[in-house]
């Protein structure tokens, strides 16, 4: 993953307005939700020293992550246009029937 160091020119910038939210979602500051979440790294090693050679997190991840092939399959797809995305919600989110 990517240190504090490494994020700071993009904590420092204009952070997009969905990376806030879903920080807010998960219950946690920005700085938190991108250094905690999930990500995948390749590495490589060569005389002994390790390099970092790939690594991708978000977007990156999609093909990993089955829900999202089955939301864009749905009428109403992933619910993504706009500043706010609905269909992410934990199990006590959700509203009585």
């Amino acid at each position: 993953m990517y240190t504090e160091k490494e994020l700071r020119p993009f904590l420092e910038g204009e952070v997009p307005p969905i990376v806030s939210q879903m920080a807010k979602a998960s219950g946690t500051d920005v700085l938190g939700y991108v250094t905690e979440g999930p990500g995948l790294s390749s590495y490589a090693r060569s005389d002994g020293t390790v390099y970092r050679t790939y690594v991708t997190t978000a977007r990156g991840l999609e093909p990993a992550m089955a829900y999202y092939g089955l939301l864009d399959r749905t009428p109403r797809g992933r619910q993504e246009d706009g500043e706010q995305t609905f269909w992410l919600r934990r199990h006590d989110e959700y509203g009585k029937t």
